[in-house]
């Protein structure tokens, strides 16, 4: 890999990794030219060059630190030192750098270059490891100073946010690492902060109108406004701002209820154990649909909600759309759930929609000899009764409860809450009712039917059985009805 390939990697990898030039440390004590002096003297040069070269580079470390601190870098330190061969000598925390990690003195985080990666956030540990050798190995392609920003794990667990700028000391003769050190700072109040204002930045771009609430005092931050609510009479208060809102623009079916949603207590409560407390209404002003949302903004030090957030979301044309696509949903059970003939349920919706629902009866019936009326009085006249007999059973139940066209004459009712008592009081309103019918052309005709219950929880498929059982029973008298308890 080559050093193009190594600082794109770096610069798309762990941390936020980016380079700057220093201030150049110029005055430094010129080392002796060994090749001037005669070969007697030059092992005395070569120590005089080694002392001088010593010097310089605690006066180095002294002006770099010197600068570090001047930049305002002081809450941690790393130093370490190479040797020619650019393998690393040592490495040292200053004591700033323990304190802002929790730990207590050398023995419980030591000067080795292992207690800096114990300090990386175990999933990141590799690509930052990683990061800190390529920009040593290719350290002479780049700057002095190295700025890096990623996270590391304190002793008790818990996660910080830190920048760090460190800077390559070079030695001068052949160019190679000598030392490379720098400073920590904890930014995690400033990285969390950035991630808020980028969170409130994006309630604003949702939320047609917003507000930020300090639940203490129950002030407020407007994030985002509209016309309506400019239009408001203001309160220091958020939730008695928020009932002006209401008074100002809602329908007044809604009233009420918003009246009571907008309270304090039971929204917190609310959030808590949901997340989010949401509220639908009609805006009389501006003619839309909206839906009210509260949601967790922070939270204390001790767990309990510090701040929450309100939005206004503008929910007409989904509303539309849901309305649009229910009609549609209802325009395709009409015609692929629905009997041509007796305009009730077939037996499609029972396969499709019913039949694994859990209800508390089923019914089948069935009209008395019906092949009769067929013969005797003609098709036309069994549709008739086929139709009149659908009415009767489809106008007997309730909005929840089903009817559905069996098949031929067959009829099935599903009760999804029902009493054994209601149950029979219903099947023998019913005989009586179909009774009464008459076909105006074919007045002769007499209509009974059979009606064989199963009662009990469970779901429809499990009672079908039953059901025709009793059906069955009922069938060896006509006219009548059978109910199997489960």
């Amino acid at each position: 890999m080559d050093t193009n390939e190594i600082l794109d990697s770096m610069e798309k990898g762990a941390g936020k990794f980016a380079t700057e030039a220093s201030a150049a440390v110029d005055d430094l004590v010129p080392l002796f030219d060994v090749s001037a002096y005669p070969q007697e003297q030059r092992e005395l040069i070569l120590e005089c060059n080694r002392r001088i070269d010593e010097a310089n580079s605690k006066y180095r470390i002294a002006k770099f630190r010197e600068d570090m601190f001047a930049k305002g870098m002081r809450a941690g330190m790393y130093f370490c030192t190479f040797d020619r061969d650019e393998n690393m000598l040592s490495f040292e925390f200053n004591e700033e750098t323990r304190q802002m990690l929790g730990y207590d003195g050398l023995e419980d985080l030591p000067n080795e270059f292992d207690s800096w990666v114990k300090t990386l956030v175990p999933e990141e540990r590799d690509a930052i490891v990683k990061l800190f050798w390529d920009s040593v190995r290719i350290h002479r392609e780049l700057p002095d100073i190295t700025h890096a920003t990623y996270r590391m794990q304190k002793k008790d667990g818990s996660i910080i946010w830190v920048t760090g700028a460190g800077r390559f000391i070079r030695r001068s003769d052949d160019g190679s690492l000598e030392i490379y050190m720098g400073c920590y700072r904890d930014i995690t109040a400033q990285h969390e902060l950035e991630e808020y204002l980028k969170i409130i930045e994006a309630i604003g771009k949702v939320f047609n109108f917003s507000m930020f609430i300090d639940v203490s005092d129950m002030s407020y931050r407007m994030i985002s406004t509209n016309k309506y609510v400019e239009m408001v009479e203001k309160d220091p208060d958020a939730f008695k701002f928020l009932k002006n809102n209401v008074s100002a623009s809602v329908a007044e079916s809604f009233r009420a209820d918003l009246y009571e949603w907008l309270d304090r207590d039971k929204i917190l409560a609310a959030i808590e154990e949901h997340g989010t407390a949401t509220m639908e209404f009609y805006s009389e002003s501006a003619h839309h649909w909206f839906e009210g949302i509260f949601l967790i903004g922070d939270r204390n030090e001790d767990g309990s909600i510090s701040h929450i957030v309100y939005g206004c979301m503008d929910t007409t044309e989904a509303k539309l759309q849901n309305l649009a696509q229910q009609k549609k949903i209802s325009e395709f059970e009409t015609e692929v759930y629905m009997d041509s003939l007796s305009k009730i349920r077939n037996r499609r919706f029972l396969d499709e929609k019913l039949v694994y629902q859990p209800c508390k009866a089923v019914v089948m019936a069935d009209v008395d000899l019906f092949k009769e009326i067929n013969d005797t009085a003609g098709h036309q006249c069994g549709d008739e009764v086929i139709t009149r007999v659908a009415a009767i059973l489809e106008q007997s139940v309730r909005k929840d409860d089903v009817v559905i066209r069996y098949g031929g004459d067959e009829f099935m009712m599903v009760f999804f809450d029902i009493t054994r008592e209601d149950l029979e009081n219903k099947l023998s309103y019913l005989r009586s009712a179909v009774k009464g019918i008459t076909i105006e052309d074919n007045p002769e005709v007499r209509i009974t039917m059979s009606f064989g219950g199963a009662f009990g929880t469970e779901l429809v498929n499990n009672l079908i059985g039953t059901a025709d059982k009793a059906l069955y029973e009922s069938k060896k008298k006509r006219n009548t009805y059978t109910v199997i308890e489960m």
